[in-house]
């Protein structure tokens, strides 16, 4: 069932006129009118507001292949089979920490309220896949990893194990290197060389004496 023919059976069913939801919505009786009739497709922040003063969730509004009448959540369904008003307030021992993410909650956009009502009832798989977008929310310019692991949540619904990565091969000490033993050096045999010269002067020496 198309999403305008929706929240027209469901307004009816709540005998909500067109003007009393058109005024909780903040829009104008005309602008109902036409998503009703499928003229126009309501944005994100309305359709929000619609479902939510229905009492239904954006999923079912916005999702065609879901049946009419409205299911509702279990454990909504739950409190209506004992009589018991869902909206009214009923006390319940929290953590801080549980009453804060409450609050959060009721503080923070409806959508995502109506995100965290929605949790209980949807597969392991629609879970997954919300768990690996939320977690990689920030992720720019992903690397070839991280898109085969959302390739893999989409056509398994499950992200394999990331290997572990090998551990990092431990450098080994090198041997401190040999000094060579140092050569001795060659002393100059100046004596020997000095031999020659000196025998040379004494015979000219006696050269001379002997022309005297």
């Amino acid at each position: 069932m198309r999403t305008g023919r929706k929240i027209l059976n469901l307004r009816h069913d709540r005998s909500i006129s067109q003007q009393d939801l058109a005024r909780l919505c903040s829009i104008t009786p005309s602008a109902l009118s036409k998503i009703e009739a499928g003229i126009n497709s309501p944005r994100a922040n309305i359709i929000c507001r619609i479902a939510e003063q229905l009492g239904v969730t954006m999923e079912y509004l916005l999702d065609e292949s879901l049946p009419y009448p409205y299911q509702g959540f279990a454990y909504r369904q739950r409190l209506i089979d004992r009589e018991v008003d869902p909206e009214s307030s009923r006390a319940l021992e929290v953590t801080a920490e549980e009453a804060e993410f409450l609050e959060t909650l009721r503080n923070g956009p409806s959508i995502v309220f109506e995100l965290a009502k929605a949790l209980p009832e949807v597969s392991m798989e629609t879970i997954r896949l919300a768990h690996f977008v939320v977690k990689n929310a920030r992720v720019e310019n992903p690397k070839p990893s991280f898109l085969q692991q959302f390739q893999e949540l989409m056509t398994t619904g499950e992200v394999a194990a990331a290997a572990a990565a090998p551990e990092p091969a431990t450098a080994k000490k090198k041997a401190p290197a040999k000094k060579a033993p140092a050569k001795k050096k060659k002393k100059k045999k100046t004596a020997a060389k000095k031999a020659p010269a000196k025998s040379k002067k004494k015979a000219a020496k006696k050269a001379a004496r002997k022309r005297r």
